[in-house]
């Protein structure tokens, strides 16, 4: 962990250990969800600029991380699992920000306990318009190749980071480190027992009552947000703020950390301020 006053704990969750990382301190919690395939490393640079002002929980999610393997035959409740781990932590309002599964995770929470939720961040979420699905190169989705992850999976590091380096060469040694590692951690078994999601994205804003904001990058260069569904949505969603980062694609807190970050810090400190700000 990148700061010794960070705790790491375990919650169980449905008869399985969630893994987490806490910041601590007594300040305005904010629970961030990280994507498929990758871990609660994937948060530890911006959690590094946001640590003075909030106490941030990063979880892994089941099959992910240091949290348990997922059970056979039995397809993982990840909304139920953050609820779960809510209730153990005793919180009870906080802000969600989650990145691609992670993000859809966080939305559909949100729609479930809209009175827990204070404001709601959505990294690049999976949602579409089905007769308008945005045009995205195929390779920016390694992640979620079953072969290509696998191959990471029972590999080493040395493997991982070379495959980062080479698909990847713009993010930093952090974000290729972080994404690397948390490849050596995933439960393959993923790819067979992944849930059905909840994917109609107006029913699920359809109880937000909360501020949200939803960041995006370019289509070009792997980004799920398309200008024209963003646009639907802020006609759609009440409270909804768009920011779309240039020269980002899905992985937008990787591909553009500083406007990722100032993107956040600021929404963060309108919406839902620090006691010490």
């Amino acid at each position: 962990m990148p700061a010794s006053s960070w705790t790491e704990g375990e919650c169980l969750t449905g008869g399985h250990k969630l893994a987490y990382v806490r910041t601590g301190g007594n300040l305005p919690p904010v629970v961030l969800l990280h994507g498929f395939t990758e871990d609660r490393s994937t948060w530890f640079e911006l959690a590094g600029s946001l640590e003075y002002d909030y106490d941030l929980i990063m979880p892994d999610m089941l099959g992910h991380g240091k949290s348990d393997r997922l059970i056979p035959g039995s397809a993982p409740t990840l909304v139920q699992d953050l609820a779960d781990l809510i209730a153990g932590l005793g919180l009870q309002k906080f802000a969600l920000l989650g990145h691609s599964l992670g993000a859809l995770t966080a939305a559909q929470f949100a729609s479930q306990y809209p009175g827990s939720t204070a404001c709601l961040i959505l990294e690049d979420i999976p949602w579409f318009e089905p007769t308008a699905l945005p045009a995205i190169p195929q390779d920016a989705y390694s992640a979620a190749n079953p072969t290509i992850i696998a191959q990471l999976a029972s590999g080493d590091l040395a493997q991982a980071l070379a495959y980062c380096t080479q698909h990847f060469p713009r993010w930093n040694a952090s974000a290729r480190r972080a994404w690397a590692e948390s490849k050596l951690h995933f439960d393959t078994a993923w790819f067979k027992q992944a849930p059905q999601q909840q994917s109609d994205w107006r029913e699920m804003s359809a109880r937000f009552n909360f501020p949200a904001l939803l960041i995006s990058g370019e289509n070009k260069l792997g980004s799920l947000i398309s200008a024209g569904f963003a646009q639907t949505a802020l006609k759609t969603i009440p409270h909804l703020e768009w920011a779309r980062v240039p020269g980002a694609g899905h992985y937008i807190h990787y591909d553009a950390p500083g406007p990722f970050f100032s993107t956040v810090k600021t929404f963060l400190r309108m919406q839902y301020p620090s006691k010490k700000g």
